[in-house]
């Protein structure tokens, strides 16, 4: 059953205990300031985003990106996410499962919100904006949250916005559920 949505246009904004925030999508190539503030959000998010060794790696994935969308309260990012289509000449073993089981998609490589940001509604504006994308290209969005060590709150959130499972992963270190939502346009 694909699920409609009613979604916000880049440049929306949400208020929040008296923070306005700022959603943006951004141009290739980033630029150093933005890319530096992503990564350390990344970083600072590990286990439940991958760890990117260097700034210098985080590039050549933003680089392989369809869409770069981050959230900003004044000057400072608070959030971000990467989107991949299908088709891209990425390593992730993650990725690679909906590569070769879907024609089309867009993937989640990862989305990381910054400590004290959290629970502030901004996971739920950049998927508001995932979706109006999916929408567009008509194409269903794809994702993978772990399961060992367990991301209760992600399956949950992920849940709400209506994927369901489509496979599973055991790796040495970790293992994850693999997860995709149809979309339909408007």
């Amino acid at each position: 059953m694909a699920i409609q949505r009613k979604s916000r246009r880049t440049g929306a904004k949400l208020k929040y205990n008296n923070l306005v925030f700022n959603l943006k999508t951004l141009s290739l190539p980033v630029g150093t300031a933005a890319l530096n503030a992503m990564w350390l959000i990344n970083q600072a998010n590990i286990p439940e985003v991958g760890d990117i060794p260097t700034i210098e790696e985080f590039k050549a994935l933003t680089a392989m990106s369809s869409h770069l969308i981050v959230v900003d309260e004044g000057e400072e990012t608070a959030g971000f996410i990467i989107l991949m289509r299908e088709k891209e000449n990425y390593h992730s073993l993650n990725y690679k499962f909906f590569t070769a089981n879907y024609d089309e998609f867009l993937y989640v490589d990862r989305v990381a919100v910054k400590d004290g940001f959290r629970r502030q509604g901004l996971g739920k504006m950049i998927y508001d904006e995932v979706f109006r994308l999916a929408a567009e290209i008509n194409t269903d969005v794809c994702c993978e949250v772990n399961t060992l060590p367990r991301n209760d709150a992600s399956l949950a959130f992920h849940a709400e916005f209506g994927f369901q499972e489509v496979g599973v992963k055991d790796y040495d270190d970790h293992s994850v559920v693999y997860l995709k939502s149809p979309v339909t346009s408007n």
